[in-house]
């Protein structure tokens, strides 16, 4: 599925050229610190305000968190931006989504071919410097009922998983010209029988209590909160994995641009024909 049609004129990220400067910015500090663990940089880094910096194989490697939700994702996003600006040659969004293709396995890692904002309905392209393809849409939005019409609108645009930060963050990333990369993994499968109340709220139960709450009010619920843990658990160790990898590889680029000359693109457009629109709002 072409969310984005290919007439339409794409811009041009800093893919190909030497990478010094590298950004990883996860929708928790729960996603952040294992993609930390993995990169070995946790006891090198210091603290810049809400960043953390380190080194990882000669380049700088700069971590933060992105709050969930469209208006905090954007919020630091463009904080990130605002304190480091032009000196980002690439950045990572790390997150988890909610799976609304059934086929996706819980852990399973999507590097999605188009990420959206519901907000603005404009598919965005990351760039993937790993070996695996790229496919699918992730779609962000804090739609939190899963009505009939929504339902229908992923349907309809073949919407891969749902998420709260990945479309916003990718915004911001496109405003400022800078290519990026999603790592996305699968925590659970969005399951249409649930109270539309409970949908997209499991994943972010901000604690221990608020989660303990949820079970006390929902008993019957205690079987699927166990799982979406679980779910959440293993999605975040593959996420991290995949990161490793994918910043292998980027460190790598280079060398292999010298020689073949290719440049990869990251892109924006607005279709006339195929923007991705909230279906409902609530």
């Amino acid at each position: 599925m072409r969310v984005v049609g290919p007439e339409k004129t794409a811009k041009v990220g800093k893919i190909g050229r030497p990478i010094r400067r590298i950004a990883i910015l996860a929708a928790d500090s729960s996603v952040l610190k294992p993609v930390q663990r993995s990169l070995g940089i946790v006891s090198q880094q210091r603290s810049e305000g809400a960043f953390s910096t380190a080194t990882y194989k000669g380049a700088t490697v700069i971590t933060g968190v992105t709050p969930a939700g469209l208006v905090s994702a954007q919020a630091s996003a463009e904080a990130f931006f605002l304190r480091y600006g032009d000196s980002i040659d690439h950045l990572f969004i790390v997150a988890i989504n909610s799976a609304f293709d059934l086929h996706l396995g819980i852990g399973e890692v999507v590097f999605p071919e188009a990420v959206v904002d519901c907000r603005d309905g404009i598919a965005r392209y990351p760039v993937n410097p790993g070996e695996r393809d790229s496919s699918g849409v992730i779609y962000s939005s804090d739609h939190r009922q899963c009505d009939d019409d929504y339902v229908a609108a992923l349907n309809h645009y073949d919407v891969s998983g749902v998420d709260s930060v990945t479309g916003a963050v990718a915004a911001v990333c496109d405003r400022h010209g800078c290519a990026f990369t999603v790592v996305s993994a699968v925590s659970e499968k969005m399951d249409l029988l649930a109270e539309p109340r409970d949908l997209f709220q499991l994943a972010g139960l901000p604690s221990y209590r608020s989660a303990l709450r949820f079970a006390l009010r929902r008993p019957q619920r205690i079987a699927y909160l166990i799982a979406m843990t679980l779910g959440i658990k293993k999605a975040i160790a593959r996420a991290a994995t995949e990161v490793l990898a994918s910043v292998e590889s980027l460190l790598q680029q280079p060398r292999q641009h010298q020689h073949t000359g290719n440049v990869s693109t990251a892109s924006s457009v607005r279709p006339q024909s195929a923007v991705l629109v909230e279906a409902s709002k609530g």
